[in-house]
């Protein structure tokens, strides 16, 4: 069942933590690259649903037909991920309402500044607030500078009126791929996780350590 706005935040708290626990939380990975698609791999490998989300009608069509495009995924483990129903893609935003858990894995490229260009994060953002319903997790992964979560993304987000740490649950846990790096790849290099409160910092902690 899918909470209500009249659900008390540790109700949406332990619906969420046992989703995780089950795998059956719907997991969202927005941009299918090289940080987004090992991490849908790795997140269907031990039993979650993940639906990709790209811009691109070409990476979607890819990942469909279980065909590879990433060097740190192996072909063999994306064909058997994709033919079970554990991995599928899309370009339809509408379906990020579906989802418990939204992971973002957009790409920030320097500005001229040499700062991260924050425009495809903002984007997405947006995205999601249109669709923003309680009990949701958001979890940042795309490299950016401290605030980012609380500073861009919350305000937009909150905009809906629905609030962070109470209605939906908002982190960030930057992502740290090596790409061809055969020792440290995505299962296997430790993750930070922050949020500004206790029970995003609870859910998000969960979605990443699981499994541990």
């Amino acid at each position: 069942m899918t909470p209500s706005a009249s659900t008390t935040t540790p109700e949406l708290v332990a619906d969420l933590l046992a989703r995780i626990e089950a795998t059956t939380a719907k997991v969202g990975v927005i941009g299918l690259g090289y940080v987004g698609l090992p991490f849908a791999v790795e997140k269907g490998k031990v039993g979650f649903k993940v639906l990709g989300f790209d811009r691109s009608a070409t990476r979607v069509d890819l990942v469909n037909q279980g065909k590879n495009f990433i060097g740190d995924v192996k072909d063999e483990e994306l064909r058997a991920l994709v033919s079970g129903g554990y991995i599928q893609a899309t370009t339809d935003m509408d379906r990020l309402g579906e989802m418990d858990v939204l992971v973002i894995a957009v790409p920030t490229p320097l500005t001229k500044n040499l700062n991260p260009d924050l425009q495809y994060i903002e984007a997405v953002t947006r995205e999601i607030a249109k669709r923003l319903r309680p009990g949701q997790l958001i979890s940042l992964e795309s490299t950016t500078y401290p605030g980012t979560t609380d500073d861009v993304m919350q305000p937009i987000l909150e905009s809906t009126g629905l609030k962070a740490g109470k209605d939906f649950f908002l982190a960030y846990s930057p992502e740290r791929v090596d790409p061809g790096n055969a020792r440290y790849t995505t299962k296997n290099t430790n993750k930070v996780v922050g949020a500004s409160d206790a029970a995003s910092r609870r859910v998000a902690v969960a979605f990443t350590a699981r499994p541990s």
